[in-house]
């Protein structure tokens, strides 16, 4: 039985992918084979709707967690609830959070492919520079801002903290939730953004920008990663994929979760799962199984993991000593509690993320008073949430 398969893995892990799919197909020779069409993400996001509308999907595809919701929504993913007793797989194996990202209304719409967190990096040399420990990095939003204040002179284009207004992971959602705050009331569908626990957040946040000069104002996020990259940024909040960049430049950097707020210590996450379209016969769905349940084994997670630097999943990998004996994995992989999707099933979540919250960031950066940015942005929230429905 032949089995397509879309993504959007174009870069060289897409080479580790297509090694890890042609063993399974030799393994599974004159029984199963994956066939596959790799694009860019955007592209399979425009294409994959039209497909299923007119059952052309594929068997299968690998999709960014954050863009299921609509799909969820209206009916173009198939309830993937069976795969655990179809399978023998154990759903215990799976640690916290991860199942969470494919989920909606208890019911199961994508499993696991790939998982991240967001991760706060510091810059070792500059730590020791600055007098602080290198080793351990601030453990909660005041040491951050003590840090930065510190890390920081202008003198030689030095910033100690990076805080981008556009084209970056939501690192503010760790301040935000940390401090007790939110975005969306989930049930009941309402901006809660306008509240007196992220007033004082963006405060705090237009102190560390505008009077404590620790960012550069207006940076975008490829920006800062140029600034991180050269020596230049202390400290930073951004995914796995920053890492390689790192490496290569040649920068001694550590990696963490990002400080506890007053409340709590939160990671956005994030990652990309299997999801099944609403048109592929049973018996294609079930050599999907075959072919998830395989990529969730040990061995291909853990070589995954210890490839492209993202954490693992499964706890029998978690615990694997290849993956505890590689600093930059294991640090990653050991979230605890304090990793969850932001905004999960939320329709126009990208929008309310790239439209309102960001361009909050860039005002309070600019001065704007934080009391009514806020009222603004949630307003604008509220807008979306309501034209999404």
């Amino acid at each position: 039985m032949e089995i397509t398969f879309w993504n959007g893995f174009t870069g060289p892990d897409g080479e580790l992918l297509m090694q890890i799919v042609n063993h399974y197909n030799k393994a599974r020779e004159g029984q199963i084979e994956v066939k596959m069409d790799i694009m860019p993400w955007d592209q399979l996001n425009q294409k994959l709707p039209p497909s299923i509308a007119t059952d052309t999907a594929p068997s299968f595809v690998a999709f960014i967690a954050g863009w299921a919701a609509p799909y969820i929504k209206n009916g173009s993913f198939q309830v993937l609830d069976d795969f655990f007793d179809a399978t023998g797989t154990d759903r215990g194996e799976f640690v916290n959070g991860s199942l969470d990202l494919g989920a909606s209304d208890g019911k199961l719409y994508m499993l696991p492919m790939q998982m991240n967190g967001l991760y706060l990096y510091w810059n070792k040399a500059l730590f020791r520079e600055a007098g602080l420990d290198p080793e351990k990095p601030p453990a909660t939003l005041d040491e951050l801002a003590e840090y930065a204040a510190r890390l920081t002179d202008p003198a030689k284009n030095r910033y100690g903290f990076g805080m981008p207004v556009s084209g970056a992971p939501v690192y503010f959602t760790s301040f935000i939730i940390g401090n007790g705050g939110d975005v969306v009331d989930l049930k009941n569908n309402k901006s809660v953004l306008n509240s007196p626990e992220n007033v004082a957040t963006f405060e705090w946040m237009q102190d560390l920008a505008v009077n404590k000069k620790v960012t550069p104002i207006g940076a975008t996020g490829a920006d800062l990663d140029r600034l991180m990259q050269s020596g230049q940024l202390a400290m930073y909040i951004n995914g796995p994929w920053l890492a390689p960049g790192l490496r290569s430049n040649g920068i001694d950097f550590g990696i963490a979760l990002p400080p506890k707020g007053s409340v709590r210590q939160y990671t956005e996450l994030g990652g990309i799962g299997f999801a099944i379209p609403k048109g592929t016969p049973d018996d294609e769905k079930q050599a999907v199984y075959d072919f998830i349940k395989y990529w969730n084994s040990p061995e291909v997670a853990k070589t995954w993991s210890l490839s492209n630097g993202f954490p693992p999943f499964l706890k029998t990998v978690v615990e694997d000593p290849e993956i505890k004996n590689d600093p930059l994995v294991s640090a990653m992989a050991d979230m605890g509690d304090a990793a969850a999707p932001f905004l999960p099933g939320v329709l126009g979540a990208d929008r309310i993320t790239n439209e309102v919250l960001f361009i909050a960031i860039e005002a309070l950066q600019n001065g704007q008073n934080v009391q009514e940015l806020l009222k603004r942005a949630s307003d604008d929230i509220d807008e979306i949430l309501a034209s999404a429905k």
